[in-house]
């Protein structure tokens, strides 16, 4: 037999391998009877973790799994940089993981995570329309101490610690409506996702409180979150449309907006308002400072560890959704 796996583990002692390793953490969630079993199947297989994990001694591991889409995105990146000094206050290490919007990499990072013993996960959701959540499903009904960060699968609002994105949505398109912008549109990823989802709704109720038309077709769908995503788009809609404001979902795809709309000689802000989302640290400091919606990406961190840290406790924590505030940073991208 080649290395014995968690996995092999919970298979010879009838357990899932959420129980395996909550119970090699010492989890008060797990019954004596049940530790006592598992552990003997441990020593029966000479199971043994990942060099990286502690000894069988039953006492925390002291770090914690972090899996991110990727970090091409700056945003993902001030993300972890935050996320890191959080659990770092705690005397806890933070191992990264990057599922590439995969949520099939996404399970696989998982299984590496709890083969190394980590006391909890916390995921940024990956952007696949159609995932397969039964892994992920099985820890939760375990209670295996897991919380999602920035946004949730659609179907699991469980333990999640995001930014109110409808409502950044909302308030940016409301002060482009009231510069007078008519022509708005929103350059989004696929509706079924809950980041564009609820931006979506943000945007469109703005429109529904004015009493200003609204039709879909000023919801731009796009297969790329990037600068060549937003540079792409232009390409794409701005010679039939002629939009005078135009909202992207993030500020990457806003930067290639923008430098989409320059290289065809068109003003900002004087001919089309562009604004993003996020306000990643590059957003003030482009040669066209860049309107945007800051995300709390501090208080996000440090709200989703607490929240991990009393279900590692054992501290019953009731499943919800928490948004936190944001706040629409006006730059010279847009009107005022």
């Amino acid at each position: 037999m080649g290395k014995i796996t968690i996995k092999d583990v919970a298979a010879m002692a009838g357990v899932s391998v959420g129980t395996v390793s909550m119970t090699l953490n010492n989890s008060p969630k797990i019954s004596e009877a049940t530790k006592k079993n598992v552990m003997e199947i441990v020593e029966k297989l000479g199971y043994r973790r990942d060099p990286y994990a502690r000894s069988f001694s039953l006492s925390s591991s002291r770090s914690i799994g972090f899996i991110a889409p990727g970090f091409v995105n700056p945003f993902f990146g001030e993300v972890a940089e935050a996320l890191q000094a959080t659990v770092e206050e705690k005397n806890n290490s933070l191992m990264f993981g990057i599922s590439n919007d995969s949520a099939k990499q996404e399970a696989k990072l998982i299984d590496q995570f709890l083969d190394r013993g980590v006391d909890g996960l916390i995921i940024i959701p990956a952007e696949d329309v159609h995932p397969d959540l039964t892994q992920i499903k099985r820890l939760l009904s375990e209670s295996f101490p897991m919380v999602f960060l920035t946004s949730y699968y659609k179907e699991l609002p469980y333990h999640t610690v995001m930014a109110d994105l409808a409502s950044g949505s909302y308030e940016l398109t409301r002060s482009f409506i009231s510069a007078g912008l008519k022509n708005i549109i929103i350059i989004t990823g696929s509706p079924d996702l809950i980041p564009f989802s609820e931006r979506i709704y943000g945007f469109r109720r703005a429109f529904d409180e004015v009493g200003l038309p609204f039709d879909e077709s000023r919801v731009i769908i796009s297969d790329g979150m990037s600068y060549e995503g937003g540079y792409a788009a232009i390409d794409r809609i701005f010679d039939e449309r002629k939009p005078d404001g135009i909202l992207a979902i993030n500020d990457m795809m806003a930067m290639g907006v923008i430098g989409r709309l320059k290289s065809k000689g068109i003003r900002i802000p004087e001919d089309v308002s562009v604004a993003g989302f996020d306000d990643i640290s590059i957003a003030s400091i482009q040669e066209t400072p860049l309107t945007t919606v800051a995300q709390p990406i501090r208080p996000m961190c440090m709200a989703a560890v607490e929240k991990l840290f009393d279900m590692i406790a054992g501290k019953d924590v009731p499943a919800a959704v928490e948004k936190l505030p944001v706040r629409v940073q006006h730059r010279n991208s847009s009107r005022m």
